[in-house]
């Protein structure tokens, strides 16, 4: 049977300085590393034996040239009487293409050197792991021909970074394929819960009622729990529907679940920050929303709005002007009703006129902003500001 996932083989890190403070802390990072690895799912999870290869392109990662597209991760540490350097580096094992290298440097302190171990650890893993790290991002550039089912799980993960209704219908297309061809793939039902949500909050269905496809995305996370009960990517869908369908403290209580089980992922905090947010509570959720930001390569554009809205509603509007415009490089129609609401605030007409006019192309919104709203979950102080907000950019231009 041919894999649905890419493997990943952590290789042993190799102390390139003598001694045993190099040689102990090599040791200590593949293991730090390859245990905060295993929390993100989505790949398979190879090590290899401390005796093993570890970094000959040639001589390493047999079971990823067997097993399917593969990456393999190896790394080196330096110690001096000052610092501490580990250099990572992730290979494409098909080709032994660089896909990423970096370099962290840490003052070095034995008393606090397992500290350090496991903080880098848990950095490397989450830019090498997470939603839209490394691997999923190389995959994502030159896809394989052999995984169908988890390229469909990423298309639809890239078309939520952006919710654009261009690639909508074939993620959702490929994901009712891909969970009719492979029923036991847990990730392929929680991703298509997550579209049966946008398809209702986003106004996608062809029927227009909301409530069908959050009852649909239940259905579809609630399967993909039972197939594989602490599945990240399962847990996050499912704390999604239940915020939709009004049950936020069984979402809450799911989050805090998907949290324990990896703190790492910034995708996890995005998605209760985002959460909490939209329900009022910014004091939680957007300090949850910056955590996520700092840690993600490439931050989707939903990542920065309630972040900007939490500065709009302290008064902080040219602050406010640049996350919302951070945001509009990667995403829609939200982005241009938090722009035109900042250059509303500051005086400026053609950039609030602007703004209006490109959320206009987003249907969803431009018709019925505070429903928009309420479909998302908002709560009644967050539509009374931001429809506040807007009147005001409306006003402005029609001056």
């Amino acid at each position: 049977m041919t894999p649905r996932e890419p493997a990943v083989l952590v290789m042993p890190f190799e102390p390139l300085t003598p001694g045993d403070n190099a040689r102990l802390f090599a040791i200590g990072m593949g293991q730090e590393l390859t245990s905060n690895l295993f929390r993100f799912g989505g790949f398979r999870l190879y090590t290899s034996p401390p005796n093993g290869s570890s970094a000959k392109g040639d001589e390493a990662p047999q079971p990823g040239r067997l097993l399917g597209t593969s990456y393999v991760v190896r790394g080196s540490v330096q110690t001096s009487a000052e610092e501490v350097q580990v250099t990572t580096t992730v290979f494409n094992a098909e080709n032994d293409q660089i896909v990423w290298m970096r370099t962290y440097a840490r003052p070095f302190d034995p008393q606090s050197l397992m500290n350090v171990q496991r903080e880098l650890a848990s950095e490397i893993a989450t830019v090498v792991g997470q939603s839209y790290g490394v691997v999923r991002n190389d995959i994502r550039a030159d896809p394989p021909k052999n995984m169908e089912s988890y390229l469909c799980v990423l298309r639809a993960q890239a078309y939520r970074s952006t919710f654009r209704r261009v690639d909508f219908d074939p993620a959702m297309q490929c994901l009712q394929q891909t969970v009719q061809r492979d029923p036991q793939y847990s990730d392929g039902w929680a991703m298509l819960g997550w579209l049966h949500l946008d398809a209702g909050r986003l106004g996608y269905s062809g029927d227009g009622n909301p409530q069908t496809e959050y009852g649909k995305a239940l259905e579809a996370t609630s399967r993909a729990i039972t197939l594989q009960p602490n599945n990240p990517l399962a847990l996050k869908a499912l704390a999604s529907a239940y915020h939709f369908t009004g049950r936020y403290a069984d979402s809450d209580r799911i989050s805090h679940l998907a949290i324990d089980l990896n703190p790492n992922d910034p995708d996890i905090l995005a998605q209760f920050g985002w959460r909490l947010s939209i329900r009022g509570n910014f004091s939680e959720g957007v300090p949850m929303l910056k955590r996520a930001i700092e840690r993600t390569m490439h931050p989707p554009g939903w990542y920065f709005h309630f972040v900007a809205v939490d500065l709009y509603l302290r008064g902080e509007y040219d602050k406010m002007l640049d996350v919302a415009e951070t945001a509009s490089l990667r995403d829609s129609g939200f982005s241009q009703l938090l722009i035109a609401m900042a250059n509303a605030e500051l005086g400026r007409r053609d950039a609030t006129q602007t703004a209006l006019k490109g959320m206009s192309r987003y249907k969803a919104l431009a018709d019925d902003p505070a429903g928009f709203l309420r479909r998302n979950g908002a709560a009644d102080q967050v539509v009374d500001a931001l429809m506040t907000g807007l009147r005001k950019a409306q006003a402005l231009v029609a001056s």
